[in-house]
């Protein structure tokens, strides 16, 4: 057994379109949601994208990298942004000087077997985890950018504060959670946007 980090083997989806406005504007447009989770610790990485084509993923891709570091594995959908992502990918690391950054590193794609969404389950259900907490926090409303991005992120730390054990009846014992492996620590109580159902319908497909 090898000791990795978080994000090592990491699932990847897109959601949406959501609707957001800008400042002075009544004119709505389109953004999506791009997630990032761990395969190991649950963890998830959220993020948004103006449009699904290959270039607004890889700036995507790379604000991913910097943050949670390199995974060694990403699975994801047949999706063709995703497809034409992977070419570009592993023609970047084939360039000498990435070669040498990279230390020789190398991410493997492996993509879901087609006309079989549920191979997908992995990223699946937290794409499902975040819908929830996006209609409890907006609702219908049509945010500023801004407004978005940091509800996304809260929603990142409500679904990384998640018990990934068993609650202790008296509470005595801290469950653990994916922050615990991401910063060493929970971040937030459970809030009512997660509710008890999905922790236990989380321990049923484990």
């Amino acid at each position: 057994m090898t000791e990795q980090p978080p994000f090592t083997n990491t699932g990847v989806d897109f959601a949406g379109p959501l609707y957001i406005r800008y400042p002075g504007s009544t004119r709505s447009n389109k953004v999506w949601l791009c997630l990032f989770t761990c395969c190991v610790v649950r963890a998830v990485h959220l993020d948004l994208v103006p449009d699904m084509t290959t270039t607004a993923f890889l700036r995507c891709m790379k604000r991913f990298v910097a943050r949670r570091g390199l995974p060694r594995r990403i699975v994801s959908d047949n999706a063709q942004t995703f497809k034409c992502a992977a070419k570009s990918i592993t023609a970047m690391l084939s360039q000498q000087d990435v070669q040498q950054y990279l230390s020789g590193n190398k991410v493997q794609w492996v993509f879901n077997v087609e006309k079989a969404p549920w191979w997908g389950g992995i990223f699946e259900r937290m794409i499902k985890s975040t819908k929830r907490c996006l209609r409890k926090v907006i609702g219908r409303a049509k945010l500023h950018y801004d407004e978005l991005i940091t509800a996304l992120t809260e929603i990142e730390a409500v679904i990384n504060s998640r018990p990934l054990t068993y609650l202790s009846p008296d509470n005595l014992e801290e469950p653990l959670t994916p922050s615990h492996f991401l910063c060493g620590r929970r971040i937030l109580n459970l809030p009512d946007c997660l509710q008890q159902d999905d922790v236990d319908e989380e321990f049923e497909l484990q």
